[in-house]
């Protein structure tokens, strides 16, 4: 992504909306391990439904009906609001990350709308049969019965970078508690913190090999 594309990309409606939160938290959240482990609740399956469409997701190649999209047409959406009510319960600002998530489902709602006029347009009668049979944000039981079957794809998600979201979630999550240790007990030379800081650094470290490999295998295969 150039510079160009970035700034656009900072005056999205989601955007502008995430990046002065991520500000607000960062200043006012109070994070406790009870907090963390409740809202790894919510957290953990949003990454992980986002990982598993990730890994089936082929944009508008063709029309992705297999994987979690057998069971809801937006799994990326879904995973991504699963995770911010798990944000929510873990920093404990529950007006604050209530009027958020209006704000998200509004902002998701206009994309979800612009990007199944594109897919209905490019897809035609195939889209209205998989739009008419599985739900928008509410998984159905069982897979759609006229799916497109292919397989998981390890190359796909490595393109999508979502691994990326997992690790510095689990960065900032960690620097939030950091904090909090620090504010609540005046020492930052305990056994705990020093534990912390390694594994800050360690995802760090692995979020910037992974993406040196990915540079220099991944563009070949």
């Amino acid at each position: 992504m150039n510079i160009k594309d970035r700034i656009k990309r900072l005056f999205r409606l989601r955007f502008a909306i995430l990046y002065p939160l991520a500000i607000f938290v960062a200043v006012f959240a109070h994070v406790t391990a009870a907090s963390i482990g409740q809202g790894l609740w919510l957290i953990v399956p949003g990454v992980l439904l986002r990982l598993w469409s990730n890994s089936y997701a082929v944009k508008t190649e063709k029309l992705t009906t297999c994987g979690p999209y057998a069971f809801v047409r937006n799994p990326l959406y879904l995973g991504t609001l699963f995770i911010l009510s798990g944000v929510v319960v873990l920093v404990q600002l529950y007006w604050v990350g209530a009027a958020a998530l209006a704000a998200f489902i509004f902002a998701y709602a206009r994309t979800v709308g612009n990007e199944e006029k594109l897919l209905e347009g490019i897809y035609k009668e195939e889209y209205a049969a998989y739009k008419k049979n599985v739900p928008s944000f509410t998984p159905r039981l069982t897979p759609y019965e006229n799916r497109v079957e292919w397989p998981f794809s390890f190359e796909r998600l490595l393109r999508s970078k979502e691994h990326k979201v997992f690790i510095w979630l689990g960065v900032g999550i960690i620097l939030l508690y950091l904090k909090e240790l620090c504010r609540v007990q005046k020492h930052a030379s305990n056994t705990m913190v020093y534990v912390l800081v390694m594994v800050v650094l360690g995802l760090a470290l692995l979020d910037l090999t992974e993406e040196w490999w990915r540079k220099r295998h991944l563009a070949v295969l």
